[in-house]
């Protein structure tokens, strides 16, 4: 029952920080430049803090895939596996955005930091680093096509596409990340409901 709350939590609040993020990058902007200060690292702050509650997201979207055979449960697991590496290599981002910040003591100095940094850890090609956070975006909303397929219920057909427009929002202008956020909220509603009602059921009573 615990571990269900803290799906249900992780469903609501990783949207809510990144909706968050979105407001203060907008604020932090309003002078035409983003960071280094304290906007730039509270902002990437809730951003962090959104992308690790996104991991119990993907875990929660894998769980709730409804039993069946073999390759419903082995599809899904690759989605979420994707959806998990992208979004361990957005992390990396965030982190390395987090500590430009506070390193640079000006805009030039933080751009010249960002392109010092880009290939840490330098274990992996530069262009995997560069590509991998999409495959977060991918598997996410590939997992959610998965459950609309399944399930066939408006509500959860409409999260693929919901969550679609969430990302083409961010992509076309990062000003628009609020809206995004928004978007990738609502398309997560059903599945924070289905959670809730498996949390009342599990209860035990006192």
């Amino acid at each position: 029952m615990i571990r269900t709350a803290r799906f249900g939590f992780a469903l609501h609040a990783a949207p809510a920080l990144m909706l968050a993020y979105g407001i203060v990058r907008l604020i932090d902007g309003r002078d035409g430049t983003y960071g280094p200060g304290p906007a730039w690292t509270v902002g990437h702050l809730l951003f962090l803090g959104a992308l690790v509650l996104y991991g119990l997201v993907i875990a929660s979207l894998w769980r709730q895939i409804p039993v069946g055979g073999t390759a419903r449960r082995v599809t899904a697991g690759i989605l979420a596996g994707g959806a998990a590496v992208g979004l361990v290599a957005f992390i990396r981002v965030a982190v390395l955005d987090i500590v430009v910040g506070l390193k640079a003591a000006d805009h030039a100095e933080k751009s010249a930091l960002a392109d010092k940094y880009a290939d840490v850890p330098a274990i992996l090609p530069t262009a995997f680093y560069e590509m991998a956070p999409m495959l977060f975006m991918l598997g996410l909303t590939a997992l959610l096509v998965q459950h609309a397929v399944i399930a066939r219920r408006t509500a959860v057909v409409l999260s693929p596409v919901a969550t679609l427009l969430g990302f083409v929002a961010i992509a076309v202008n990062l000003d628009l990340l609020p809206l995004g956020a928004a978007f990738i909220w609502l398309s997560l509603l059903p599945f924070a409901r289905t959670n809730a009602r498996r949390a009342t059921t599990t209860a035990v009573p006192a």
